[in-house]
């Protein structure tokens, strides 16, 4: 192959290659990138279509229990009435603690403030006092459980009613010898003087029908047998 062939034969193969990066740079580069741009384009719809999908799933499920959600609704709304109704709220607590053998001695309201945590409605703490076994005490805080009235309760402490003088008073420290049955156990029947700090709740007039508040559910109050007739918060 003569010289003037190669040259030829090299010219024609730069020719093919700076052919070859035209058509890349000129027309395959921006079908690839408008390729990519169509494939993103279709997973973002995608990702869009997932989520309409994922919140029509929800409202379904609100639908499907929306009426139950009602029954709640309706229910918490009698337990919180709008006005802080203390005497109505004194004489609920009489019954209960008439029906539990305990005798009540004081009822004592705070100021009424909106809660920490926020809601459209107001917080009342009420201390409370009575006389009553432990187990009279223990029935009491069930009835309390299910006043129509919904409180909670935030603080048990009890003494020994024969513990207190003038330089006790409730909650006492435990005795150094406990008074025990013949069995060896600690009696639960002794008198005790038992303080109670509970909340109740209103929701102020001006909140809409049916508004949802965030008042706490009522929890399961228990206090702990009163060894040696000790105190206990």
């Amino acid at each position: 192959m003569s010289r003037n062939d190669r040259n030829l034969l090299i010219l024609g193969s730069l020719g093919i290659v700076v052919l070859l990066i035209i058509f890349y740079f000129l027309l395959l580069s921006p079908l690839l990138q408008n390729l990519n741009e169509q494939a993103n384009a279709r997973d973002d719809k995608q990702a869009q279509l997932d989520q309409v999908q994922q919140e029509v799933n929800e409202l379904e499920e609100v639908r499907r229990n929306s009426p139950e959600i009602e029954r709640q609704l309706l229910e918490l709304s009698k337990r919180i009435p709008t006005q802080p109704q203390i005497p109505t709220f004194v004489v609920q607590v009489q019954g209960i603690a008439g029906s539990a053998g305990v005798t009540q001695l004081t009822v004592e309201p705070g100021d009424a403030a909106a809660p920490a945590g926020g809601g459209e409605y107001q917080v009342v703490p009420v201390t409370m006092q009575f006389n009553g076994t432990y187990d009279e005490m223990q029935d009491f805080l069930l009835r309390m459980r299910n006043l129509a009235r919904l409180v909670t309760v935030t603080d048990v402490s009890y003494c020994r009613v024969n513990l207190i003088d003038e330089e006790h008073s409730c909650p006492v420290q435990p005795p150094e010898q406990a008074e025990e049955t013949s069995t060896g156990e600690v009696s639960l029947e002794v008198p005790l003087l038992v303080e109670i700090q509970a909340d109740i709740y209103f929701q102020p007039k001006g909140v809409p029908s049916g508004t949802e508040t965030t008042a706490p559910t009522p929890a399961e109050s228990t206090t702990a047998a009163p060894a040696e007739g000790t105190s206990g918060g």
